[in-house]
């Protein structure tokens, strides 16, 4: 193989690097999935905190302060429904990314629709998220779970929530690969340190931070991985194509 001819394989060999990077730079703009992690945990702590309050208006019997608990509750249960859906967590994700990224330009993976059976599971498995979180903080309230087994109960219906999101929001952008397994994998692996018994537990007045630094603060970790990941395969890309600054225009 003659200079010409090797430089020439090699840079065909670098165009077929394109489409890989290319994905792994899209799959990975997770920006918008940070800002989504910042709003669900307000809406977490909207329904934990309004749960709280609920249960204890129901024990002082105070009609007021149990009418406006109940009210913010169903607000932050509705509003988390209606973005754990395929069609409503992918468009607001959209908006949130033209934002992000509007400098970078716009990307786009080719990936199937979800089926009417995949929206429906979707549907089905926010509603019981929703469901169960204000269950759990009541059933803490009353006794009937221990306050620091919570978050270890919780990994019953978070952890299956996650893996749902990964398998049937699929236009939505977040962290891709083994990054976003890795959020589950350490939100269990939290649960069982802590039924183990070490000593990683929030007390008194912080003891919401025990169910809120799992759930949004793990997510977020997993979002920053993906974005430093989102930079390396960016400048690959530029590097590949074989020039310097702008942006990542295609689709």
């Amino acid at each position: 193989m003659n200079a010409n001819n090797k430089s020439n394989y090699n840079d065909t060999e670098k165009l077929k690097e394109i489409p890989k990077w290319t994905r792994r730079y899209t799959q990975n703009r997770t920006l918008p999935f940070i800002a989504s992690m910042v709003i669900f945990l307000l809406l977490f702590a909207g329904i934990f905190l309004s749960s709280y309050f609920s249960a204890k208006a129901m024990k002082t019997e105070n009609l007021f302060l149990f009418c406006v608990s109940m009210l913010i509750m169903i607000i932050a249960l509705v509003a988390t429904i209606i973005l754990s859906f395929p069609k409503g967590g992918a468009n607001f994700a959209e908006k949130l990314n033209l934002q992000f990224y509007r400098k970078e330009g716009q990307v786009k993976l080719s990936t199937p629709q979800s089926t009417k059976t995949e929206r429906r599971i979707s549907r089905i498995t926010a509603f019981i998220f929703g469901a169960c979180v204000p269950t759990t903080v009541l059933l803490g309230f009353w006794g009937y779970i221990p306050i620091k087994y919570m978050q270890p109960v919780s990994v019953i219906y978070v952890v299956p929530f996650l893996i749902s999101i990964r398998i049937l929001q699929r236009q939505t952008p977040s962290p891709a690969g083994f990054v976003w397994w890795l959020w589950p994998i350490l939100y269990t692996i939290h649960a069982i340190l802590i039924v183990a018994g070490v000593p990683i537990l929030f007390s008194e007045r912080l003891e919401p931070l025990n169910m809120l630094i799992p759930i949004a603060g793990y997510g977020i970790l997993c979002a920053l991985i993906g974005h430093l990941y989102s930079r390396y395969a960016l400048r690959k890309l530029k590097g590949i194509a074989g020039f310097e600054g702008g942006g990542a225009d295609g689709a």
